[in-house]
């Protein structure tokens, strides 16, 4: 570097620094696996989510509800409501 330059790039308040041109080769690569890493974090945290809030809950409403079903008793409620034509 010349003296003339450094005195030129001391008067520049933000010089350019050296090899600042972005990286492009291989950019298209990486965010696809960046993007398929998310994608499938994102997918593990919404299934454990959807597991822990919706089925669980819903499977301990039917346990509860098939605890005390009783299916005859519920055939004859329908029976004598005329639900079936063959009875």
């Amino acid at each position: 570097m010349k003296l003339k330059d450094y005195k030129f790039q001391k008067k520049l308040a933000n010089p350019p620094a050296v090899g600042s041109a972005p990286n492009l080769r291989g950019l298209h690569h990486l965010q696809t696996k960046r993007n398929l890493a998310l994608a499938l974090g994102l997918t593990a945290l919404v299934t454990v989510a959807f597991k822990l809030f919706v089925n669980n809950p819903r499977k301990a409403a039917y346990a509860e509800f098939y605890k005390t079903y009783d299916a005859e008793k519920s055939f004859e409620r329908m029976k004598a409501n005329g639900r079936f034509q063959s009875c």
